[in-house]
């Protein structure tokens, strides 16, 4: 077919062709908005843990000495092009050494900047992570006075209706970390039920992406 035979076709089949055309259009159009500009700017998080400080933070000694808490906690680092917006971590499950679900699903965890205040959880719970920074997370804790029990550093005035402790064993942990504008990120540990003065010993295993609506 020649191109002026082509060109003749079209002429006689815009009616035909124009809506393809568009509906094309609007599909790349939605593709690059919503998958691939979003991968350029972005917030985009590095979750990370180590067996030291700063990730441990102690020996915190209290009561004159009588009391000595060490935490674990891991970082929560924004190396996107974007402010992380509204940020908060939660537990997404637990599971015990007999692979049973403990029921803490949705249990809040703090961020290891906020100040002990009488404030509503709400209000500080999500915070905003600019391009670059960091914030640590208290993943758990123990405490000289009962090393039977591993602990939550719950926030003031907290409605979960959870304890804040659960008696010391081999767990796994999946946290989720969501946000306004980015995917959620699901962050797996592994806590050791040995208990120790230089604390609990966390692994952190694995770092994925929930990329479905």
């Amino acid at each position: 077919m020649e191109l002026s035979q082509i060109f003749a076709w079209i002429k006689l089949n815009w009616a035909l062709i124009l809506p393809i055309i568009l509906s094309v259009i609007a599909i790349l159009f939605t593709a690059f908005k919503e998958f691939i500009l979003p991968s350029f700017i972005q917030p985009k998080l590095s979750i990370t843990y180590l067996q030291e400080a700063p990730y441990k933070r102690g020996p915190i000694i209290k009561n004159s000495g009588d009391l000595i808490e060490v935490f674990e906690r891991f970082k929560v680092e924004n190396i996107g092009k974007e402010v992380a917006k509204n940020v908060r971590c939660q537990i997404y499950q637990i599971k015990d050494s007999n692979k049973k679900t403990v029921d803490f699903q949705g249990y809040h965890l703090k961020w290891a900047s906020r100040p002990e205040t009488t404030q509503d959880f709400s209000k500080v719970e999500r915070i905003n992570i600019a391009r670059g920074e960091s914030e640590f997370v208290d993943l758990v804790y123990m405490r000289t006075d009962n090393t039977t029990n591993i602990y939550f550093n719950k926030y003031p005035n907290i409605p979960s209706g959870m304890n804040d402790s659960i008696p010391a064993d081999n767990y796994s942990f999946i946290v989720i970390i969501s946000g306004d504008n980015f995917k959620p990120y699901l962050v797996s540990f592994k806590i050791n039920k040995k208990i120790d003065i230089t604390g609990v010993k966390v692994i952190l295993e694995e770092v994925r992406r929930i990329w479905k609506n």
